[in-house]
């Protein structure tokens, strides 16, 4: 069993960086000025230069409010334990966050994990009791997690929300509270949504051998659309770097203070801070056509028109009822309705 490493002491409370809080601003208690064009580096260089090359001004010269928490609370031993127990000897993890609306989405993600040899080793936070319950009776309990309340900004329902909607948003925003707080346990995750359908085996190994190659990786999204300029926050592999850190420290601030953005939304313009030159960014997009959004695979069908065996579709662009028939007709959707009925029935008893 792999162990978990806490690479910063637990206190009681989010700890900040000296330079942080030197700079923390006392009419928000989320801003700090700690961009390079802020930040007085007469006292301390080395954090001016963590920030150059990862986080950098807009065009403007103007920084975003930004606070990067030194650690957290220590999680219960329950929680660590399954982490643990799910993570590879590589301190990868397979992680996917629902609640109880979209327990059927849940399940056929799990059997496609099943089916690509990746069934073994994953773990879903759960955003409500009803989907651990769920989980528990359908033989799944040492791959879900309930979340520790402190970790919510937000409280979450438990009915599956259409995409833009006020509950959508808050569901999302919480995906991104789960991948900090692992990222502060020395975990690399490997986070998919659960409309995610994974086709090809060893997609894990895959995606983790683009970090180990290049040094200078520290994430790698699907792609939104087709421009190469927008990134899919339900699809990547994130190593608990610093700078990646910094990244959803600003996406978790840009969604707690507008309300009118996506997760997706904040962390694309988060990235609009970060280093994107081709030659030295930390970023990097999967290909479209082996990595494929739903406007690319089912509005388009270009996989097919060119001949590509994609490595996992996103059932994504598609609502309501759409998301399950395009699954079901292109042949992904694994989940047996009667057997769903029954686990529904025995939690209900």
């Amino acid at each position: 069993m792999v162990c978990l490493k806490f690479t910063s002491p637990w206190v009681e409370d989010h700890k900040m960086s000296p330079v942080i809080a030197a700079n923390h601003s006392n009419a928000d208690p989320w801003y700090c000025s700690c961009y390079p064009s802020q930040v007085d580096d007469s006292n301390n260089n080395s954090s001016v230069q963590e920030t150059q090359g990862a986080i950098l001004p807009d065009e403007k010269g103007q920084a975003s409010p930004l606070v990067v928490p030194e650690s957290f609370n220590k999680p219960d031993q329950e929680l660590v334990d399954k982490i643990n127990g799910n993570m590879d000897d590589k301190r990868v993890l397979i992680v996917a966050a629902a609640n109880y609306g979209m327990r059927e989405y849940v399940y056929n993600w799990i059997e496609s994990l099943k089916r690509t040899g990746e069934g073994d080793r994953f773990l879903v936070f759960c955003l409500d009791d009803q989907l651990y319950s769920h989980m528990v009776a359908a033989g799944y309990e040492q791959h879900a997690a309930t979340i520790p309340r402190s970790w919510f900004h937000d409280e979450v329902h438990s009915d599956f929300e259409e995409y833009y909607s006020i509950k959508y948003r808050i569901i999302t925003h919480a995906k991104t509270l789960i991948v900090q707080q692992l990222l502060y346990m020395d975990v690399t995750v490997l986070f998919s949504d659960v409309d995610v359908v994974w086709l090809r085996p060893r997609l894990r190994d895959f995606m983790l051998t683009f970090l180990q190659i290049r040094s200078k990786t520290q994430a790698i999204f699907q792609q939104e659309g087709t421009d190469q300029k927008v990134i899919n926050s339900g699809f990547y592999l994130m190593r608990p770097s610093d700078d990646m850190k910094r990244l959803l420290a600003e996406t978790i601030y840009l969604a707690d203070t507008d309300k009118t953005l996506t997760q997706q939304g904040a962390m694309n313009a988060a990235l609009d801070h970060v280093n994107m030159e081709l030659r030295s960014t930390g970023v990097v997009l999967l290909d479209i056509l082996h990595f494929p959004n739903g406007y690319v695979y089912f509005e388009n069908d270009w996989c097919r028109q060119h001949g590509v065996d994609p490595y996992m579709v996103h059932a994504n662009y598609l609502v309501g009822d759409d998301k399950r028939k395009q699954l079901e007709d292109k042949g992904f959707w694994y989940v047996d309705k009667q057997w769903l009925d029954s686990i529904d029935a025995k939690i209900q008893q």
